[in-house]
């Protein structure tokens, strides 16, 4: 266990990725959204809050990295919502306007991403680690 004292959890989670030739993708640091987020034309959802179906490959992947003992600070599921859709109410006030700065970025690398992806991807995974880097776990069509 004296690895884990050396490396990052964001290294040890994405040398898990490699170890299973698993795509796992470093989206770069932002904060945990306290509630849903629009970022761009995607929403983002507490994976705690979101009710899709998690495909038995994904549950894999999250099994994984538990078994190899990572624990991330979080998990976001990231939907495709046109601006045609609004995002859900928030339960209670919050400063949510410096999420939206932050998270823009993430927002922007998303859609320049998928733009070149063929199919609609819908929803993806996120692992949030402990030094706040959002790490891309799976992707699906739903």
């Amino acid at each position: 266990m004296a690895a884990h004292s050396l490396a990052t959890q964001t290294q040890l989670l994405m040398h898990i990725g490699y170890k299973y030739n698993w795509d796992f993708v470093n989206l770069g640091k932002a904060p945990i959204p306290e509630q849903t987020v629009r970022a761009g034309d995607w929403l983002i959802v507490s994976a705690t809050e979101d009710s899709s179906r998690i495909p038995r490959q994904t549950m894999q992947r999250i099994q994984t990295i538990y078994q190899e003992g990572i624990r991330p600070l979080h998990w976001v599921m990231v939907h495709e919502a046109p601006c045609l859709l609004s995002a859900p109410k928030p339960k209670k006030k919050t400063h949510i306007l410096p999420y939206i700065a932050i998270l823009g970025g993430l927002g922007v690398w998303l859609a320049t991403t998928l733009i070149t992806t063929a199919a609609i991807v819908d929803p993806i995974l996120i692992a949030i680690t402990t030094e706040y880097n959002w790490i891309e776990i799976d992707r699906w069509v739903a």
